[in-house]
């Protein structure tokens, strides 16, 4: 039989996991300490993944996967301080995390929105596979393990990638046969800074240092110029 506690034990759970300081601190200085999402971002994310959201929402950052996987597993057996099995190696001891968790209750069941958000760096497949084979085992392939549970997965970036392989991906993870996207706006001209040669390559351990510009926030055509302005320089 479906026990209709479980899910709100759920969300119990994950609250009870959520010990980043960072939440703590950003929520503190922006005024908003249970992150609370603005209307454009919830009906955005709506749209994208075909929901409709609650108002009462639990929002975590940097959400580690072991804390999911144990808010999981604690809901749905004996939630003690006493030794867990960990059988499926899912809990793991490592940083791995969710950069944004939605979860919400409705029509008895819990939806576990997970957000994976990339501005000024590119989608890595090694990172998106270890990933998404980690959340596979947690949630199933069909995300159906949990019974009353219901995962969903988006990225957030400002491109679309287009060299994603999601062909080994959980099913849930997509929607017809592609990655749920948003775009995040990030402004144009952002820099970095690079260790260099005298001429100025790209050299970890070079005795030198160069300014770049970041390619995935609109800068590639201006990289490009600024590189060989940088190195007709270093050149004379």
């Amino acid at each position: 039989m479906f026990d209709t506690e479980r899910p709100k034990n759920l969300l119990e759970k994950l609250r009870s996991f959520n010990s980043k300081e960072r939440f703590f601190m950003v929520g503190y200085i922006l005024g908003n300490p249970d992150f609370k999402p603005s209307q454009t971002f919830v009906e955005e994310i709506e749209n994208i993944l075909n929901l409709k959201f609650p108002k009462e929402l639990f929002t975590a950052m940097d959400y580690h996967i072991d804390w999911l996987y144990a808010s999981l597993h604690l809901a749905f057996n004996n939630d003690s301080f006493g030794i867990h099995p960990n059988d499926d190696r899912l809990i793991k001891g490592q940083q791995e995390d969710i950069d944004f968790l939605i979860a919400f209750l409705q029509n008895d069941c819990c939806h576990i929105v997970l957000i994976e958000a990339k501005g000024t760096m590119a989608w890595r497949n090694k990172q998106m596979r270890s990933k998404a084979t980690r959340l596979g085992g947690i949630f199933g392939q069909e995300g159906d393990k949990w019974s009353g549970v219901i995962p969903h997965f988006l990225i957030l970036s400002p491109k679309k990638s287009k060299n994603l392989n999601i062909s080994d991906w959980p099913s849930w993870m997509t929607l017809g046969g592609e990655v749920p996207w948003g775009k995040l706006s990030v402004p144009n001209g952002l820099r970095k800074v690079t260790r260099c040669d005298e001429y100025g390559y790209a050299n970890k351990d070079g005795e030198f240092w160069k300014l770049e510009l970041r390619k995935n926030c609109g800068n590639s055509h201006r990289q490009a110029a600024f590189d060989t302005a940088t190195q007709h320089i270093f050149r004379r």
